[in-house]
């Protein structure tokens, strides 16, 4: 399989107003400072007739309907398929506003907001070019200290990491991602500095041991955070958090083969709906052989990502916050124990029925054709 990759920096410029932690005064005012820079990680892979597009940004969440516009732009432009298109956040919860449109302080920037759909379509040129033969190996650990089930003090929640990593004709590593369930928030509303936070900064602490930067893909991160083991809030805390486990993953073990295949993208839908409530969700399973990913467009709970990791025929990977975002699917035992249950639409229960959907549909798939047509 071919694999391109590319790295924009998404801060803008002048006054920059920041999202996350509803209704607060502070963010109706311009940022103090830039603590450092937030980016975006994009990867391409092809197997010579189908191609999936991943951009992963320091953001807190995309809308429904930009995901839509940004799937018909690179539709229309490049000729990939829609539902190939992954747009992906870290969650962050310190991160820039300027591209959402319906975000309670209105500080939407249609200047912003073009030039960012510009820069994605730029990174996917850049992914088309350098796209290279290579091959996939991985690490996998589970990782405590940092995070947990923050509703259930001392609980483990989705706490494995994945390193996934690309390899050229020389076997030398030149991109790959993280794909961990945990949420960027870190500093806390009082934080008034952008920065890339827990993901982004991470990322970048990985860089000089990887050799790459690895786009961090958050997964099922409903009910994962560091609330029970935090040391504190602000930018001390996501430096000291950040700098502790991008060390032990880069002392990760990954030698595991990954076999990429054939793309098979398999989209499904699932409808919430009760009393005035109506809720049409669009997921999918993406094979790339020895490799699934699975798209959704919220916050799944913890147990949830285990559950699709270990039913997965093949390496499952659980692309939370992608392509959407309509918050909490919590499982049916943290009913009535959080806050992410208490305001939810989503009856208990439902939840189970969409990872039920993820799991057939994973299965159906297997492992695909693992001989491709490289370009």
């Amino acid at each position: 399989m071919n694999i391109g990759h590319a790295r924009r920096k998404l801060t803008p410029q002048g006054d920059v107003y920041l999202i996350g932690y509803r209704d607060l005064e502070n963010r109706l005012h311009p940022a103090t400072a830039i603590h450092d820079d937030v980016y975006a990680n994009a990867l391409l892979f092809s197997d010579g007739e189908r191609e999936v597009f991943v951009f992963s940004a320091d953001f807190m969440e995309v809308e429904e309907q930009m995901a839509e516009e940004v799937k018909t732009l690179l539709a229309t432009r490049y000729g990939i398929d829609r539902d190939a298109v992954l747009l992906c956040v870290t969650h962050n919860h310190t991160s820039i506003v300027a591209y959402h449109r319906s975000w309670w302080t209105n500080k939407f920037d249609q200047d912003y907001y073009d030039w960012l759909l510009q820069t994605i379509c730029d990174a996917f040129e850049e992914c088309r070019a350098n796209a290279q033969p290579a091959t996939a190996r991985l690490g996998k650990q589970i990782i405590t200290g940092y995070y947990d089930n923050r509703n259930v003090p001392g609980r483990l929640a989705d706490n494995e990491v994945i390193l996934l990593e690309f390899l050229d004709k020389e076997g030398v590593p030149f991109a790959g991602l993280v794909n961990w369930a945990t949420h960027s928030a870190v500093c806390g509303p009082d934080c008034t500095e952008l920065t890339s936070e827990f993901a982004g900064l991470t990322s970048k602490k990985l860089e000089p041991s990887l050799g790459y930067f690895p786009a961090m893909i958050v997964g099922a991160a409903g009910d994962c955070s560091n609330r029970n083991v935090r040391q504190g809030r602000g930018i001390a805390e996501v430096e000291r958090v950040s700098t502790g486990i991008a060390a032990e993953i880069a002392e990760m073990s990954r030698e595991t083969p990954v076999e990429l295949g054939r793309i098979v993208v398999q989209p499904f839908y699932h409808t919430v709906a009760h009393d005035d409530f109506h809720l049409d969700l669009r997921c999918a399973v993406i094979s790339l052989g020895g490799l699934h990913l699975f798209q959704f467009p919220g916050e799944l709970g913890g147990d949830f990502g285990i559950r699709m990791k270990e039913e997965c025929p093949v390496q499952g990977l659980v692309l939370g916050y992608t392509n959407g975002y309509f918050e909490y699917f919590l499982p049916a035992w943290e009913y009535g124990m959080s806050f992410e249950t208490a305001r939810t639409q989503v009856p208990k229960g439902e939840p189970e029925r969409i990872v039920d959907k993820f799991c057939q549909t994973s299965h159906l798939l297997g492992n695909s054709d693992l001989e491709i047509k490289t370009s």
